[in-house]
């Protein structure tokens, strides 16, 4: 080789040199940002899930003693496993009954304008934010022995004495049907929203009967929606605790219940670590069992059967199950269209006629807790004998009742700036960054949903008292911000995968660095995602009671502890007033929000047009 090609093949190496050291560069800022963006959230899931979970599952067993006398406690003692079975059976109810319920209106929100969907949208929200534990209280009132429900029969003179509706199961499936029907609303539109109704019309046009066309056509498409709604709702349902405890007798006892009061109460940890145990088994089962019909992560987010995906091996069983019961399908077919015919009309008036009766289900309760607050009796009289402010006064004066108030607003505000922070930096990670094993990754940051939240409290407690933490606020946040963070995750990440990927490279191309790009293009865009995120965190934190019922200490009672401790002893128009300053804030919050939304998507398809 001469000198001269040595020269020209040198210099070509160096320019192909200095092409990849951009490039280079660039991928190692790309994988140190994904690692900066996926620590927190990494951090968090480990240390404050993983590891204390570790702790009580070795803890059931006692360790290196490999003692499972605890399990079979668990199974072999005649109460013990009768009220697991209770707690499967009222969560399998709940969510039937949830379903039923919430399909229609779901529906309807698919067929209506965008003003009137944020108008039922409103009204399905307020339920859906407002704290248990004051949903919990107005069933109280409704169906207690002088209560609304026996006031009205008997004044009607259906009956002669009152009804024994409280402490009954009967009453854990009303109040717990109404917690979770806004829920399994939401879930199915999310998924419903997706789905062309075109494809019902064309089987209407090829000579399918309405009910046909919805049977056979939209609602197999729906399923996969309906399905995702059940298990959200089934493995929540199961490890519920404040509507069993206020509105079932001692026979209404669930498993979360057998859990709190073997740690807190009879001290029995080992039990109490076998139990928590054995419910985080049943939920992995469940999720097991619905990983055979649907993939997992649409549980939690918006994606969504379409029709050309393949369904899954139990799908396709029951797909042919169903062609083996065709004739039976078409009886019912037939029996249902000759009943329904009459109904079934242009303008949908039937579906305006449910949909308000829902609507009437889900915030009833909460009005006849706003009247009541003007009560001018000493007791819990509906409807109230006259009006007055002595409920409101005496609220402006409980300065108790500030300091938890004021507390909880500081506690929310806190866990809710870290989730948000946490949360997006794992949203940003999990959707733009490329890696095996995406979909898994998704499921674990979800996890501390799929985890019955008294197990969390639990593990939690047993953690943080070995690292002496436990009472402490910086142990509250932690536990509040592990329960928010997969609610930002879920938001986020839907806006995430909505957003316009070429906006960043053109602002990048005209000299905007990466965190200009960031601070004045992504954000921006991303406001109302985050704001939404933002306060989805701060209600959770502001209506969680088992986290805190675990970790407090000695700290200022947070809002739903000091509800709780007063709705346990004596029951006044105080917690009514109580109750409607919150649903007034939890209101005004959710009017905010829309009205944010409706604004940004105007504004946003202003500049579409021009």
């Amino acid at each position: 080789m001469d000198v001269a090609t040595f020269n020209l093949v040198a210099s070509a190496s160096e320019g192909l040199a200095e092409r990849q050291n951009p490039m280079k560069r660039s991928n190692r800022k790309l994988k140190m940002g994904s690692i900066v963006a996926a620590t927190p959230l990494l951090v968090l899931l480990i240390g404050f899930l993983v590891i204390p979970l570790s702790y009580i599952f070795w803890g059931s067993f006692e360790g290196t003693k490999l003692n499972f006398a605890h399990y079979g406690r668990v199974f072999a003692s005649a109460v013990n496993f009768n009220i697991l079975l209770h707690t499967l059976r009222v969560g399998l109810i709940v969510t039937v009954v949830s379903l039923l319920l919430g399909y229609p209106v779901a529906y309807l929100l698919t067929k209506v304008r965008s003003l009137s969907l944020s108008i039922l949208s409103v009204f399905i929200l307020i339920p859906l934010f407002t704290a248990f534990l004051i949903r919990t209280y107005a069933w109280m009132i409704i169906l207690g022995r002088e209560g609304i429900i026996n006031n009205a029969l008997i004044w009607l003179g259906l009956i002669s004495a009152p009804l024994q509706l409280l402490n009954t199961t009967f009453a854990v499936v009303v109040g717990m049907t109404h917690v979770f029907v806004p829920m399994a609303i939401f879930t199915m539109y999310s998924a419903m929203a997706r789905i062309d109704h075109d494809y019902a019309h064309a089987a209407q046009i090829l000579g399918a009967k309405p009910v046909q066309a919805f049977l056979r056509v939209y609602l197999p498409l729906t399923l996969p929606g309906v399905f995702s709604a059940g298990i959200l709702i089934f493995i929540t349902a199961i490890g519920f605790y404040i509507t069993p405890a206020l509105l079932g007798g001692p026979s209404d006892t669930m498993i979360s219940q057998l859990i709190v009061d073997q740690m807190t109460t009879l001290l029995n940890f080992d039990l109490g670590y076998a139990s928590s145990m054995v419910l985080l088994f049943v939920t992995i089962a469940i999720l097991f069992v619905a990983s055979l019909f649907i993939p997992l992560e649409m549980i939690w987010s918006s994606e969504t059967s379409s029709p050309d995906r393949e369904p899954r091996a139990a799908a396709r069983l029951l797909k042919r199950a169903k062609r083996m019961l065709g004739p039976l399908v078409a009886a019912i077919e037939g029996g249902t269209h000759a009943v329904t015919r009459p109904l079934l009309t242009k303008n949908g008036g039937w579906l305006w006629a449910y949909t308000v009766a829902i609507l009437m289900f889900l915030t009833a309760p909460l009005i006849v807790v706003v009247i009541l607050s003007f009560s001018s009796s000493p007791f819990v009289v509906f409807p109230p004998p006259g009006f007055s402010l002595q409920w409101w006064q005496k609220l402006a004066n409980a300065a108790d009742w500030h300091q938890s108030f004021f507390f909880s607003i500081q506690l929310g505000i806190a866990a809710a700036f870290v989730a948000t922070i946490i949360g997006t930096m794992g949203a940003f990670w999990l959707v733009r960054t490329k890696f095996m094993f995406k979909k898994m990754l998704f499921l674990v940051s979800l996890s501390p949903l799929m985890v019955p939240v008294v197990i969390i409290a639990t593990s939690l407690y047993v953690f943080e008292a070995r690292l002496k933490i436990l009472g402490t606020f910086t142990g509250l946040v932690i536990g509040h911000v592990l329960l928010s963070v997969p609610y930002v995750i879920v938001v986020m990440a839907a806006a995430l995968r909505n957003f316009d990927a070429s906006l960043e490279p053109a602002a990048a191309v005209h000299g905007a660095r990466p965190h200009q790009v960031l601070r004045l293009v992504t954000l921006p865009i991303l406001k109302p995602a985050l704001l939404t995120a933002s306060l989805l965190a701060f209600l959770t934190s502001f209506d969680e009671l088992l986290v805190g019922l675990f970790l407090l200490g000695r700290q200022t009672p947070t809002l739903p502890i000091k509800f709780w401790a007063d709705i346990k002893y004596q029951i006044d128009p105080l917690l009514s007033a109580a109750s409607t300053l919150i649903v007034v804030l939890v209101t005004a919050s959710i009017i905010t929000v829309q009205l944010i939304r409706v604004r940004y998507e105007k504004r946003t398809a202003a500049s579409a047009a021009e």
